[in-house]
């Protein structure tokens, strides 16, 4: 079957930069604007909402707005928790206010709360109402060298040899905007473009594996992903770096749970409640682009993806696995990796998961509604 979704050279998206951009509200400290509009997945959708890991990752960006720049020893996000209170609107910024909780000599401490405003600067009414739609509480540290350290070993290709082979990240389908059987169907059959801005995400099928560890605890799934346009270097900014693993972190996450506990379609309800993630190791191994540290590792990267003047983006493999579920809820877990095998991020996801079908699946199939125009 032919891949549904475009690659990020034959549909011109969003750089990562771009997306992540923010202007400082006048006359007030630490307050912060959006200025680009979020993806919202199934944008052909009858309901909208802005992709979460958009917010998550932006108010990480403007609470590093208000620490030590790193470039002169500073410091670098390392640990971030947020709770996804309201959906996120996509007729008006989001407004990103930040507490200055610590400054210590080696960690600083900082609480973001996001509201969303018309464009006068008014609560906006609705869902938006000027109340908060996500809370975060970001830590910084300054990089430091450590004389300990492990991590479990792992080969993903021999771990995942029946599904790998000898892919290239770049040889596996865009990620689908929905990772559900109906809506890959859909999209496959309508040629639906991959729209999603920022990275360049590629979804690995994992049937042949599944289907030989076919319970809810040994379901896994792979994710790779890179960016799309360039970034300050890690040496530079690592904090934008850092942004870009947190804003992937959130894709299509939530929809490991039904799949792995076989409902697929079946859910009428999947929200994102809260989400963690902790960076891992030295700054360096969050690089998004190419460095002297790495380089070897990406000599045989194919030449269709080496842009002309700028460092070659690198590859991300994020492994999801759910451990608990129950109670209107469920856990999505992953570690993710760099192509020199270091575990550079861990994740943790609580999200609601009730079972039953949705108004927007009974949307698009024409069901108990208006049918969709797609």
């Amino acid at each position: 079957m032919s891949a549904p979704f475009s690659s990020d050279a034959e549909v011109p998206r969003i750089p990562f930069t771009q997306l992540m951009a923010l202007e400082p509200i006048g006359g007030k400290r630490d307050v912060y604007r959006s200025i680009a509009k979020p993806y919202a997945p199934m944008h052909r959708a009858p309901v909208h909402r802005a992709y979460g890991g958009h917010v998550y990752a932006q108010a990480a960006w403007a609470a590093s707005r208000t620490v030590e720049a790193p470039v002169d020893g500073g410091f670098v996000l390392h640990n971030m928790t947020g709770f996804f209170t309201l959906p996120g609107l996509l007729d008006r910024p989001f407004i990103y206010n930040v507490t200055r909780v610590r400054d210590g000599g080696s960690y600083c401490t900082r609480a973001i709360s996001v509201t969303q405003e018309d464009g006068e600067g008014k609560g906006g009414g609705g869902e938006g109402d000027g109340g908060v739609c996500f809370m975060g509480i970001c830590s910084f540290k300054r990089d430091e060298e450590s004389d300990f350290e492990h991590q479990e070993s792992v080969d993903l290709k021999e771990r995942y040899s029946e599904v790998l082979g000898e892919k290239r990240p770049e040889d596996h389908e865009a990620a689908p905007d929905n990772d559900t059987p109906w809506y890959i169907n859909h999209a496959h059959a309508n040629q639906i473009p991959n729209i999603f801005p920022g990275l360049d995400v590629r979804k690995v099928a994992m049937d042949a594996y599944n289907s030989a560890n076919n319970t809810p605890l040994s379901y896994r799934q792979l994710q790779y992903y890179r960016i799309i346009g360039p970034l300050p270097s890690i040496a530079t900014d690592p904090n934008i770096h850092a942004c870009a693993h947190l804003y992937a972190s959130d894709r299509n996450s939530l929809f490991l749970l039904a799949r792995a506990l076989g409902v697929g379609d079946g859910f009428k309800s999947m929200a994102s409640l809260s989400h963690s993630v902790v960076f891992h190791g030295p700054v360096r191994n969050l690089s998004m682009s190419d460095t002297e540290d790495n380089r070897k590792e990406y000599e045989n990267e194919k030449e269709e993806t080496k842009r002309q003047g700028e460092p070659r983006r690198l590859w991300f493999c994020q492994e999801s696995r759910t451990s608990r579920s129950g109670n209107g809820r469920g856990l999505h877990e992953s570690k993710i990796w760099d192509q020199c095998g270091r575990h550079v991020v861990s994740t943790w996801q609580d999200g609601l998961l009730r079972l039953g079908e949705g108004q927007i699946i009974k949307a698009f199939k024409g069901v108990g509604g208006k049918k969709s125009k797609i």
